[in-house]
């Protein structure tokens, strides 16, 4: 046997049997210090280790001291009992009964009671489960006077964002809390001050970095992926995220669109922040700039100038077997690079009302788009006999792309947002979901999974609105009136 298996198997059976040795100072420092935390005087610990043990902590193994350590951090490990006369313990534990739990020691769980045996207690938190004594729980109790003048006491059996369910001496209550007008809550019998109010304020569970299609000035947080049908991005810091379009990616256009959060200030009640964000496309083509603004090209029938779009109906359909797009790009499949620029401001505050936020957006977009835009069509266009004249329109209006818009978000519920918005976009068209549908599905001949179709009704100024449900922390749905009418967003915490 040479010296390097020699060696090993020392390091081996070293580690091996060292692992029941006597605990190690580092160990005895962590359990000194979580027992603290969790409320242990030094002669209780010894207590609970004496009574658990039979020793006391210097006489511990390496494994019972990591046994402890993992109960002190997993919240399996509560302070003993004393003095419990002074504080009421809760009587009602049910199961099913979910809200915030007080208990003896001072700690504080939120979670849903999946069991209860009558000395011990299953509950679910998003930590964890735990089983828990029956007595560690302190009974919480309110009274509630609603605008109505009616008078509930008793304890609380479940509390929700909009709800208390509070269990009287007549029976069980249900009160929402737009209806509270005082209130006091009691946790072992003592006056919780900082629950005196006249309602509970919540914010709505989904924070937005857009809505509908433009940005706001809050970015992703930090180590945050997300998904939605027309892009996806990563928030590499809390101020600083990249996001890409999809449908471009696969179009052979790969492209980037970093943002950035250059002011923020933040109080209880406000929170305002202001970001700027470009994009940036390698091989944008120009057919997409010729959709897009198709109806600031026109195009000469019979001495008549006819907005591209339009000529494009009425000469076989955009989604047909007759004139297309491709029939007047120059070029054939010429690609561009293609730069967008914009500057937002955001603001949030607390509602009026105490029960959520309201938070609105303003922005502005402008793109080079129409640089060298002349070269992307032909001069003309040939149609049986027929010989059409193609230009760029000479309307002011068409000189630059740009968008400008002010949104809106409103918390109805913790679930539920209203959203609006309203713009300003001299690229604008509506159109109806069918047309929309063909045109992200890619059926209409556009690259799929993007919005570019050159059909559509011009409405350079225009506004949409509609409502975003939360179906948890990280996927969400939205339904509005304008394209791309249904929206999803489903974003990785931690990515």
């Amino acid at each position: 046997m040479n010296i390097n298996k020699i060696a090993l198997l020392y390091f081996f059976i070293t580690f091996v049997f060292g692992q029941s040795g006597l605990i190690l100072p580092g160990q005895k420092s962590a359990i000194q210090s979580l027992s603290s935390s969790s409320g242990f005087s030094d002669q209780e610990l010894n207590e609970y280790l004496n009574q658990k043990y039979g020793k006391d902590l210097t006489q511990l193994s390496r494994d019972e001291g990591a046994q402890l350590i993992r109960g002190f951090q997993e919240g399996n490990i509560l302070k003993p009992s004393r003095g419990k006369q002074n504080l009421d313990l809760a009587v009602a534990l049910e199961i099913g009964m979910k809200k915030r739990f007080h208990f003896y020691d001072g700690t504080i769980r939120e979670g849903e009671i999946l069991s209860n045996d009558g000395e011990i207690v299953r509950l679910k938190t998003g930590s964890g489960t735990f089983n828990i004594p029956k007595d560690q729980f302190l009974a919480e109790t309110a009274v509630i006077t609603n605008k109505n003048g009616e008078l509930f006491k008793g304890s609380v059996l479940s509390e929700t964002a909009e709800e208390f369910i509070i269990r009287t001496a007549y029976g069980d209550a249900v009160v929402q809390k737009k209806n509270i007008q005082r209130m006091k809550r009691y946790h072992g019998g003592v006056l919780d001050r900082a629950s005196e109010e006249k309602t509970v304020f919540y914010q709505g569970e989904s924070a937005l970095i857009g809505v509908f299609l433009d940005p706001t000035a809050f970015p992703l947080a930090g180590n945050t992926f997300y998904l939605s049908g027309l892009s996806i991005g990563y928030g590499l810091t809390d101020k600083f995220m990249v996001t890409s379009k999809i449908g471009s990616d696969f179009n052979n256009d790969l492209n980037l669109h970093p943002r950035l959060r250059f002011y923020h200030k933040k109080s209880a009640e406000k929170e305002v922040a202001a970001a700027w964000g470009i994009g940036l496309h390698r091989g944008y083509p120009t057919e997409s700039i010729i959709s897009k603004y198709s109806h600031a090209i026109n195009v000469d029938s019979s001495g008549v100038a006819i907005p591209l779009n339009e000529f494009l109906t009425n000469n076989g359909s955009v989604e047909g077997d007759g004139i297309t797009v491709k029939n007047v790009i120059k070029n054939g499949d010429n690609r561009v690079f293609y730069f967008e620029g914009y500057l937002v401001f955001s603001s949030r505050r607390v509602n009026p009302t105490g029960r959520g936020k309201i938070g609105w957006s303003t922005g502005l977009k402008f793109s080079n788009a129409f640089m060298d835009r002349d070269i992307f069509i032909k001069d003309s266009l040939e149609i049986g006999d027929n010989k059409h004249s193609i230009e760029w329109s000479a309307d002011k209006k068409y000189t630059i792309p740009f968008r400008a818009w002010a949104s809106l978000e409103y918390d109805l519920r913790k679930d539920l947002k209203f959203l609006g918005s309203a713009w300003v976009d001299n690229g604008y068209r509506s159109m109806p979901f069918g047309t929309a549908w063909s045109d992200y599905t890619g059926e209409d001949g556009t690259a799929p999974l993007s919005l570019e179709s050159a059909a559509g009704t011009v409405s350079m100024i225009d506004f949409d609105f509609g409502l975003q449900y939360t179906v948890n922390e990280n996927f969400r749905v939205g339904l509005h009136f304008q394209q791309p009418f249904i929206d999803f967003y489903w974003e990785f915490l931690e990515f």
